[in-house]
């Protein structure tokens, strides 16, 4: 594959006119104020890499045919392979093929030689119908380039700096190839990649089996790395609620993967980054089980804190959640029953949450916004998204408003608990003033849980890239596929607040609908269809009805926990939190 240069983003008729496009849907502007039919705008990725395996076969072919025998050289005149032609018009080497077209830009350069680094070449050279495996790849790459992310930058190529073929380096390529075609499979809508996605899947799956069989292969970042890729594997492909399942195996086999590698797997750059971006999976998922957390996860969390001080609010908040989900185990094993006792461990939660958000530095303040009718366009420039109560937040990077939405969940849950727990001692008292105490911090549990779900739902336009003072995008940008990972856990607990056909329930299955298509996650659409099946932890009953049926929160149903993934920190603007 070539790169070919950045090609133009515009329509046909703005192209050809060389004027700038503003790329709108279902036409843009400068076609409808021309009063011409917009043509629409190419695929991206195609032409920034173009295949170029006849031009190589025609230029060997050539050189052959022209390499002097013994004897004296041949007087005729050279013979010189054609330009050829990139599909924006651009001129690319007429050279041998050792000279062939390097890309300008820097950042595809980059990705295109950590692409070709998996890529192992046939010996013979065959111009492949479809997509290639290192198409596949750039295009999974584009996905995750966002700076700090564990699956950009430099970390890729380093996790396969190791040239001896182990079983765990193929598992991950395997596992990365998976992933990669999957992936592009559903933006080309191509059965051939997505049959390549289960081969190379289940490929990995073997490799990764040999890999583990070896205590020292086990314990490579590879053999991490490539879990964790198998774990995305399911996001992408997990249509059926129960396929969810996928996930959780996937996510307790690094589990035990980070148990055994203790604390030492921190020493390394690329350890602790895989361990920042796999925790928040592990104790989201032991909360949807509600199972403990692992020891181990809590000790190495404690060294984090001394080797990376810049993530010491996201470690605090980890430390904070962990504790929820061991609420959750003894509520589970009948070891906490007394309402009063619940409520107090609640309490001290909520108290310790509060205290973290005091804590929090002006960095991670954001701004709440409100669509003005003057924006028409918002909609067509941004795949279909509108913000919920036309309000969306501002955050000073992807990173932080990630943070933020944990809190949000864990805030989310501790109010459930307290308040079936809440309603537990109404229906038990038989004093009046005292029963109008309780039902009075019932509806303050009830606020906040609202509260909490509504800020979800702002936060949604940013982390999908869809505001409208950013770059003008036809659909949803690829570069935000890891926010639309870390969105669905979020959304999910957003949208079975409220009872079925409320506004906000509405506006989270169509997000989730959206985000399945737009980014090709199968179990976005899987967790639209538990949101839409869930009778929601609040219902619409008067507060003072204490034959209300309460929703159990030990019962809660197992969505997708999306991936913890950090970034690196950006200067803070001057911003207020709203």
């Amino acid at each position: 594959m070539v790169y070919c240069g950045k090609p133009s983003k515009g329509c046909g008729n703005c192209r050809s006119r060389k004027i700038r496009c503003d790329q709108a849907r279902p036409a843009c502007a400068q076609c409808i104020r021309a009063k011409r039919e917009c043509p629409g705008y190419r695929d991206q990725l195609s032409l920034m890499f173009r295949d170029e395996s006849r031009s190589v076969i025609r230029k060997a072919t050539v050189e052959v045919g022209a390499s002097p025998s013994i004897g004296p050289k041949s007087k005729g005149p050279t013979v010189r392979s054609p330009r050829t032609d990139c599909p924006d018009g651009k001129k690319g080497s007429n050279g041998p093929v050792g000279r062939a077209m390097r890309p300008r830009d820097p950042i595809h350069q980059s990705v295109d030689r950590r692409a070709s680094a998996f890529c192992s070449l046939s010996p013979e050279v065959q111009p492949p119908a479809e997509a290639s495996r290192e198409e596949a790849i750039c295009f999974f790459l584009r996905g995750n380039a966002i700076p700090g992310n564990v699956w950009a930058g430099e970390f890729v190529e380093r996790f396969m700096d190791d040239p001896s073929p182990t079983p765990s380096k193929r598992a991950m390529q395997s596992s990365l190839l998976a992933v990669s075609s999957a992936m592009l499979s559903r933006a080309r809508k191509k059965r051939s990649l997505q049959r390549l996605a289960q081969e190379e899947y289940v490929s990995a799956l073997n490799l990764l089996n040999t890999a583990l069989a070896d205590v020292k292969e086990a314990k490579t970042n590879q053999a991490l790395g490539a879990v964790i890729l198998l774990a995305i594997y399911e996001i992408i492909c997990s249509r059926a609620p129960k396929d969810i399942d996928q996930w959780t195996r996937h996510i307790t086999g690094a589990t035990a993967l980070l148990h055994l590698r203790g604390p030492d797997q921190l020493k390394t750059e690329i350890g602790l980054r895989l361990f920042l971006h796999l925790r928040y999976q592990i104790v989201i998922s032991c909360i949807q089980r509600t199972a403990r957390v692992p020891r181990s996860l809590f000790d190495c969390t404690e060294h984090a804190i001394w080797l990376r001080p810049a993530e010491d609010k996201s470690n605090r908040l980890i430390m904070i959640i962990g504790r929820l989900a061991s609420l959750r185990a003894d509520l589970r094993e009948g070891i906490v029953t007394d309402s009063h006792e619940v409520l107090a461990i609640t309490s001290r939660l909520e108290a310790d949450l509060v205290a973290w958000l005091a804590t929090l530095p002006p960095e991670f303040n954001y701004q709440t916004e409100t669509v003005t009718p003057y924006d028409i366009l918002f909609q067509e420039r941004r795949g279909g998204l509108v913000p919920y109560d036309d309000q969306y937040h501002e955050y000073p990077n992807l990173w932080i408003s990630n943070t933020w939405n944990q809190y949000r969940c864990t805030r989310i849950i501790i109010n459930e608990i307290a308040l079936d727990h809440i309603r537990k001692l109404a229906l038990s008292s038989t004093n009046a003033s005292l029963s109008e105490e309780i039902w009075q911090q019932c509806k303050a549990q009830r606020i906040n849980i609202r509260r909490l779900a509504v800020d979800i739902c702002r936060s949604v336009p940013y982390i999908l890239g869809a505001l409208p003072n950013s770059r003008s995008h036809a659909a949803l940008p690829l570069e935000r596929f890891m926010g639309g990972l870390t969105v669905l856990w979020p959304l999910f607990l957003a949208g079975i607040v409220e009872r079925p056909n409320h506004a906000l329930r509405c506006w989270v299955i169509q997000c989730l609908r959206l985000i399945g298509h737009s980014f090709g996650f199968d179990q976005a659409l899987a967790t639209m269809d538990i949101v839409a099946a869930d009778a929601g932890i609040l219902r619409e009953v008067d507060d003072h009805n204490v034959a209300e049926e309460c929703p159990s929160p030990v019962s809660m149903g197992t969505p997708p926990i999306m991936p913890d993934v950090h970034y690196t920190q950006i200067p803070a603007s001057e911003e207020t939190i709203i």
